[in-house]
């Protein structure tokens, strides 16, 4: 039974009160045994699994999934979203950005009827040897069949239902090639790791995350989200535009700090050790990356003479 039969068979047997609850976020979840999935709104289910948050499309020719998985746990994955809305036909993939937990669905899908949908740098950064800081080795490239076959750069719409999911990308934010969807008639925004709310939202300098950027990001995201808007981060709950704001002014705050830092000369292990971020988000763990990476993301800005995002 997928979920839009078990939705009209607790209709009928409870009075309704199922189908009220969905009228914003629905509380009925369905588990496998590393996925769940909750339904947001009409034909747009919420799938929580070990990476994080992923968004599930029931259009009327097949699915779209905003974000993949790692790679293990891919057939998995795949079962549990066909199963879970009734649809067999994957129509497309939007990796979010370069990272396994984001492209670890390519593999399975590129090739097969399955347009892959990313931001150009993001292809260009799953094809190529990354090295952090240049020594150690973080990533090889992927085979070419595994690649994203429709890229993209400023902005980048799929039709869904009587709509459309707008896509669009928050330079140099987390990585250079993140990017958001949008869902404007069901009033949904996914975010992709450039918010999370059970964790700290870390840039990977290595392939040109900027902690300033990531400030504009965060106020671009900001505009697009309604008083209203269901904000899916990347991991963590869903969460409201009033807890929105409130995480945006966290961060806002400790960059402050961080520049202040900058301005008298500390280094990033300065930075980590005087830790601004102390008693803000004890629940998330350790700030400690989330310092580091965005300090030494300073460093390559402050030497171009062109720049994007806020400068200190």
């Amino acid at each position: 039974m997928n979920v839009n039969s078990k939705i009209r068979y607790l209709a009928q047997t409870v009075g309704g009160c199922a189908l009220m609850l969905l009228a914003s976020v629905s509380m009925l979840a369905f588990g496998a045994e590393n996925f769940t999935a909750s339904q947001l709104a009409e034909s747009v289910y919420l799938v929580k699994g070990p990476s994080g948050n992923t968004l599930v499309a029931a259009d009327t020719d097949g699915l779209i999934l905003i974000e993949g998985v790692p790679a293990e746990y891919a057939g998995e994955y795949l079962a549990f979203v066909r199963e879970t809305t009734g649809q067999q036909t994957i129509k497309a993939l939007v990796n979010t950005h370069w990272h396994p937990e984001s492209a670890g669905l390519n593999a399975s899908l590129v090739g097969k009827g399955t347009a892959v949908i990313a931001h150009a740098n993001t292809k260009q950064w799953l094809g190529a040897t990354i090295r952090k800081r240049g020594d150690t080795i973080v990533h090889t490239p992927v085979a070419k069949e595994s690649l994203p076959d429709t890229t993209f750069h400023d902005t980048y719409s799929i039709p869904f239902r009587s709509g459309t999911i707008e896509l669009g990308h928050l330079l140099q934010a987390h990585t250079d090639g993140d990017i958001y969807a949008w869902f404007p008639a069901q009033n949904i925004l996914y975010t992709g790791p450039v918010v999370l709310q059970d964790a700290w939202s870390s840039v990977d300098e290595t392939t040109n995350g900027f902690i300033g950027a990531l400030m504009e990001a965060l106020d671009t995201l900001d505009a697009i989200a309604q008083e209203t808007t269901a904000i899916v981060p990347g991991s963590g709950s869903v969460m409201s535009k009033a807890q929105y704001s409130e995480q945006m002014a966290m961060y806002k705050k400790l960059m402050e700090e961080m520049v202040a830092l900058l301005r008298q000369s500390r280094s990033a292990e300065e930075a980590v050790i005087a830790n601004p971020a102390t008693g803000l988000k004890p629940e998330w763990g350790d700030p400690s990356a989330f310092l580091d990476q965005g300090f030494r993301s300073f460093y390559g800005h402050l030497r171009d003479a062109q720049h994007v995002g806020v400068m200190p």
